[in-house]
């Protein structure tokens, strides 16, 4: 049972327990409430109401204010143990209930929200107060099975490097573990106070628009406290609605993705059955999951922000070299580009995809060592060209940390056939980031030299050209790839839309 207990003055012991009406504390006596006949407290002071299995106090607009731990505030979360102070009176929030299971408040219907996958909910993620996560208490065979979980969420954590991938795996096994019917993940925009659905679960294979209470994932996000709802089919409020409206929920637990104090996101399951609705062992659980997942959107969201970051530094020394020679100028990062689609439309991860598009803005790095009059010889004069392919290569092999990109720059003038150089290499011993970046190349310089020549060729048709033609020169999986990239619109998009397995 919870309860606010009077510490002080002569009500001093009076306990009043709390359900899931508001109870209004003040001065004026009102059914149901706590009068305190004390100078410094309004008629209508305060009021403590209750979402989920989480109880929040409200100011009224008093006089004289409403404080929890000596902080006055407007609105705030209670916790056990938190004294409550109004006028002269001190209260302490209690909750006497045994663990286990236990009767909850139901949903308000008018917070329920249909959203679709592409929708972003605008909400104020304003957190009041310390940040904190429920810390897991449970029995020997409940803990045994959240370890278990546990592990396999550490598991898929270490081995997913796409948010969205993450969260659909996350989702899934919270939910199968949790015996939820429909599960969601929600990811916060870095810079807005937006939420983008990431991933999802249904049980019975159906893809249907989310059904979701805003108030309650506002309300732990502000908080950053995990809440449970209970049956939501007892309450009255739902019967104009239905089961229709409700998608027969019973039952729902909200936790946020933290990391670092951060607010990344939110896990929210729903179970339809009564039968199988959350524990607050459940919620236990799903609160330390939240608590990994956050920590792996924050860091997969910190390396693709480096990973960008470091693109365009390259990108700039490139640009900065190829002003010496007008012709050039765009070439490599364009070569990038189109390097990025081509990976894409093979199905490369995201990984190898960095490796292609980074290794593209550098195939030409060699033209730094070349006077400005060989640079331009050096498409035309092979003997030339592997100088200047050497020259890159050489440059890269002294710095730490790229000598990975060597084999891509090296061979990326090398033949299906076996016609190219500097190694006469042929078919599969190519270095595939090669082989895709050669046929980036070549569209580029096709492209280039129609328009030099003043010929109007379409993209597309530089596309068709280039296969038509290249069937010794080119892997023919990466000449379909670019096909593939060109209908899809992959070429002409940088790598914001890598794909990732």
């Amino acid at each position: 049972m919870t309860i606010l207990r009077i510490k002080n003055g002569p009500h001093k012991g009076h306990e009043v327990a709390l359900s899931d009406e508001s109870l209004i504390i003040g001065r004026d006596e009102t059914p149901g409430g706590l009068q305190i006949l004390d100078q410094g407290v309004s008629r209508r002071h305060a009021e403590v109401f209750r979402i989920g299995e989480m109880y929040f106090i409200r100011d009224l607009g008093s006089r004289n204010g409403t404080f929890v731990n000596e902080e006055k505030i407007s609105e705030e979360l209670l916790r056990v143990g938190d004294e409550v102070k109004i006028g002269s009176t001190v209260c302490l929030f209690e909750d006497r209930r045994p663990s286990g299971r236990t009767g909850r408040r139901a949903m308000d219907p008018s917070d329920i929200d249909r959203i679709s996958a592409t929708t972003t909910i605008r909400i104020d993620l304003a957190v009041d107060g310390d940040l904190d996560v429920l810390d897991p208490v449970v029995e020997d065979a409940q803990e045994s099975r959240d370890l278990k979980v546990l592990y396999k969420v550490a598991k898929t954590i270490a081995s997913e490097r796409d948010i969205k991938g993450l969260a659909r795996k996350v989702v899934k096994l919270a939910a199968t573990h949790c015996k939820a019917t429909h599960g969601y993940v929600f990811i916060k925009h870095p810079d807005k106070n937006e939420l983008t659905l990431a991933g999802t679960f249904e049980k019975d294979g159906k893809k249907e628009p989310p059904i979701v209470s805003r108030a309650i994932i506002k309300r732990v996000l502000k908080f950053n406290r995990g809440v449970l709802t209970s049956d939501a089919s007892t309450d009255d409020r739902f019967k104009d609605r239905g089961s229709v409206v409700m998608k027969g929920i019973r039952s729902v637990i909200c936790a946020p993705l933290v990391a670092m104090d951060q607010i990344c996101g939110a896990l929210y399951l729903a179970s339809t059955k009564l039968s199988e609705a959350f524990s607050t062992e459940d919620l236990e659980l799903v609160t330390a999951i939240g608590v990994q997942a956050g920590m792996a959107v924050q860091g997969i969201t910190l390396s693709l922000a480096q990973e960008k970051n470091y693109l365009e530094l390259v990108g700039a020394l490139v640009r900065a070299i190829e002003m010496r020679d007008p012709l050039s100028r765009g070439h490599s990062e364009r070569v990038a580009t189109y390097s990025s689609g081509i990976a894409q439309a093979l199905g490369l991860t995201r990984s190898k995809n960095r490796r292609v598009q980074l290794a593209a803005l550098l195939h030409n790095i060699g033209n730094l060592f070349l006077k400005p009059e060989e640079a331009e010889q050096a498409p035309g004069d092979p003997a030339l060209d592997a100088t200047r392919i050497q020259l890159a290569c050489d440059l890269l092999e002294t710095i730490q940390g790229m000598t990975y990109l060597v084999p891509a720059i090296r061979h990326h003038r090398e033949r299906w056939d076996g016609s190219g150089y500097p190694d006469a290499l042929s078919g599969e011993d190519i270095p595939l980031e090669a082989r895709i970046i050669s046929v980036a190349n070549d569209f580029d310089v096709l492209l280039t030299e129609a328009t030099g020549a003043g010929e109007d060729l379409s993209t597309k048709d530089a596309a068709t050209q280039l296969t038509e033609r290249g069937q010794d020169l080119y892997d023919p999986k990466v000449l379909e790839a670019l096909l593939t990239a060109h209908q899809e619109g992959w070429l002409y998009k940088p790598h914001e839309r890598v794909r990732v397995q």
